[in-house]
């Protein structure tokens, strides 16, 4: 999905993208630049299981996905590595976002406590902000206790 068509998409959900203007790599700096807590930024991690493949697991920033909990769910589990998460989503470390990538994707269930969030954008330099009920929807997401804690 190219920047034109992952904007559209984020528009149609009813969300918007952020030009930050340079690299966002932490949690603290994408909290910073939207003046959000880390709580509402999310991270889109992708994890390799054993049994089906990709996983896309959607975790807020200022907690980690449980590898076993994950791995209970969908069989071994491991995070992917920088080239496979390119290779399967097109997109680096840090520009993954939330929506528009086929995938099964499982949103932590404490993600829901937000009006909304903000995730990757597509470019180290952009940034999402939807509704996280949304993202549930379009990716039609499971919404499980996914996080350490």
């Amino acid at each position: 999905m190219d920047q034109n068509d992952l904007e559209n998409l984020i528009e149609k959900l009813g969300g918007e993208m952020i030009d930050v203007g340079k690299p966002v790599k932490t949690v603290a700096q994408a909290a910073k630049h939207t003046n959000s807590s880390p709580k509402q930024i999310i991270k889109s991690l992708v994890f390799i299981s054993e049994k089906i493949g990709p996983v896309l697991a959607i975790v807020e920033g200022d907690t980690k996905a449980d590898v076993e909990k994950l791995s209970k769910l969908f069989g071994s589990c491991r995070l992917a590595n920088p080239d496979e998460v390119l290779s399967i989503t097109g997109y680096r470390i840090g520009e993954v976002p939330p929506v528009g990538l086929k995938i099964k994707t499982v949103v932590d269930k404490r993600v829901l406590s937000n009006t909304y969030v903000i995730g990757g954008g597509g470019r180290i330099d952009r940034l999402s902000k939807l509704d996280p009920r949304r993202i549930v929807e379009y990716q039609n997401a499971e919404v499980l206790d996914i996080s350490k804690g």
